[in-house]
């Protein structure tokens, strides 16, 4: 059995550093959780666009003292037919899939330098396939490229997103020292694939981790905190600690409130964190959230429009509604409306309103024995082209924004390539800043794991002569087949590199790909374009033999074509000259 290595200081020791860090996380998590604006983002981001009216842009009923039951009933009827689009998610995903679309590439290497063409020593190439195989199997299983996809969204639309790795108590073993004091072991005896498996990682939610940092942007530590069952917030702390010139992580994973360890400090021989925090410039600013807004009040007034045009309004002048006089008590008679009856197929027989005339002796009016001309006037409805054009360019707005316009060029028939090159180029040049972090990221991720891994099998020091490097593989947009037509022009005319090819047709993994092609062998295609290429014969001839066994060309059929090909040409003299051996 071996132990995580454990600081010797008693439960419920506090220390000032401690105490300080406590109190920076609990400002900067309590300073994002009381963020309106975060709230707001994270409720546009997660699917709720109505966030409680705030992503409401219209006008709500104005409060009268004493009386909101119309307030209220009119604000519940515009969230009962709010109409919504969440074009806030698809530019975050979008941006998101563009960098992180594809799992990115990485590779452990030695940490030496190595020469241009160098190779690693058959001793290192052992480890790094050890390493290699390890860190593939923990990939697969522990579901990190999600955490991680997880995190890029939440950067990108609040600016910050974190991972967590940890050792959850399932994969350790409880062993209660001399002293009573409960301890958590890795077990001794695991290979560095079941050790690396050990390690769990997620990605928390937008206000329960983050780091700490000084003045000068340095990260000083690290918090994550979660609701127990019992209500109460549990805190998980994290620092940096040095002793004998080596930099460790020490993690606090139960924090009282005044900054004391309810559960044993546990040190991991790693120089990073075990919580890495991306931060990006987020891509849902007030002018999108403002713009989202616009967008959904149109469609939610679209949408109240074709209401009103599939029931008109209407309204009769001078008719007179079917009923009849009814005496009151006084003898007095007053007309009282019947049913007016709607709907298809129905007939309703309406009289123009009785007209009155003054009596010259009495000075009261009386009919006057004729009858106005009713009419009917219909209110017709706002064309919805109103609202859907107000939509589009509401839509068109937050792409703008986000550097995703070529979304609108791709299915715009009267844009130019050379339009729809520039905003591609546009989209891809935003994605920079975000690769970037990816691939920190991932470096990050891949050495802590591995790190980890090495010393909880007792092979710590080997962490020191390997690393491991990230590469990134942008998948921002398929070209189309113009744009291939073009590439493969270019290669043949020798304008272009084939890695240039590759680039411009989609291939991002120069080598895998060449790997394949010359695994693959040579090909009839192939052999029609030696051919076609004005080859000599016997070239052809060793091409057809690769391609098609089957023919049963042997290798001296093509050394005799070779010498036949090779071969000095005869004079024209000697062709005329006669046959010394014919009589």
């Amino acid at each position: 059995m071996s132990a995580v290595s454990r600081i010797v200081l008693p439960v419920g020791a506090a220390l000032p550093a401690e105490t300080l860090l406590l109190r920076k996380a609990k400002e900067q998590q309590q300073k994002r959780g009381g963020d309106a604006t975060l709230k707001l983002t994270q409720s546009l981001l997660t699917g709720d666009l109505w966030a409680d009216g705030q992503g409401w842009g219209g006008p709500f009923p104005a409060a009268q003292p004493g009386n909101s039951v119309d307030r209220t009933t009119v604000t519940a009827e515009i969230e009962r037919t709010f109409v919504s689009r969440n074009l806030a998610r698809d530019i975050v995903r979008r941006h998101r899939s563009g960098v992180a679309g594809r799992e990115p590439l990485w590779t452990v290497l030695p940490r030496r330098p190595l020469k241009k063409g160098q190779k690693p020593t058959g001793e290192e190439q052992i480890r790094i396939e050890q390493y290699s195989g390890a860190l593939t199997d923990w990939w697969d299983d522990s579901g990190a490229w999600l955490a991680v996809q997880k995190a890029l969204d939440t950067a990108l639309a609040l600016g910050h997103g974190t991972v967590r790795l940890y050792i959850h108590a399932d994969s350790t073993l409880a062993i209660t020292d001399d002293q009573g004091i409960e301890q958590r072991m890795i077990p001794a005896g695991l290979s560095l694939s079941e050790a690396a498996r050990r390690i769990s990682i997620h990605a928390p939610a937008w206000d329960q981790a983050g780091v700490t940092r000084d003045l000068d942007g340095h990260v000083t530590g690290a918090y994550f905190t979660r609701q127990e069952e019992q209500g109460k917030t549990r805190w998980e702390l994290q620092e940096r600690v040095k002793a004998n010139g080596q930099t460790s992580t020490r993690v606090h994973p139960f924090i009282g409130d005044g900054g004391t360890d309810l559960e044993p400090p546990v040190d991991y021989p790693v120089p990073d964190l075990l919580i890495y925090e991306i931060r990006l410039d987020p891509l849902i600013t007030d002018s999108v959230r403002r713009l989202l807004k616009m967008a959904n009040k149109t469609l939610t007034m679209g949408s109240r429009n074709v209401d009103l045009g599939g029931f008109l309004e209407r309204t009769i002048l001078n008719g007179q509604m079917p009923g009849g006089y009814q005496t009151m008590q006084d003898g007095s008679k007053v007309f009282v409306p019947g049913k007016y009856n709607v709907g298809a197929g129905v007939t309703n027989f309406l009289t123009g309103h009785s007209l009155y005339a003054k009596n010259s002796e009495t000075g009261a009016l009386e009919p006057s024995g004729q009858f106005a001309t009713p009419s009917i006037v219909y209110k017709d409805p706002t064309a919805f082209t109103v609202f859907s054009e107000a939509f589009e360019k509401a839509r068109e707005m937050i792409l703008d924004e986000a550097n995703q316009l070529h979304v609108l060029i791709t299915g715009d028939a009267s844009a130019s390539g050379v339009s729809r090159q520039q905003a591609v180029n546009d989209f891809i040049s935003s994605l920079e800043p975000t690769r970037m972090a990816l691939e920190q990221l991932v470096r990050w991720l891949l050495n802590t794991v591995l790190q980890m891994a090495l010393h909880f099998t007792g092979r710590r020091e080997e962490a020191e002569e390997f690393r491991v490097t990230a590469q990134a593989r942008l998948s921002a947009v398929q070209p189309t087949p113009a744009e291939i037509d073009v590439a493969l022009k270019l290669r043949k005319a020798g304008v272009i590199s084939r890695e240039s090819l590759y680039a411009r047709v989609g291939i991002d993994d120069e080598a895998a790909e060449s790997a394949a092609l010359a695994s693959e062998g040579i090909t009839l295609d192939l052999v029609e374009m030696i051919s076609n290429a004005g080859a000599p014969e016997w070239v052809v001839l060793k091409a057809l033999m690769l391609a098609l066994p089957a023919l049963g060309i042997s290798e001296a059929d093509v050394a005799a074509q070779r010498d036949m090909d090779l071969a000095a040409p005869i004079p024209p003299t000697d062709l005329m000259a006669e046959d010394p051996a014919q009589p």
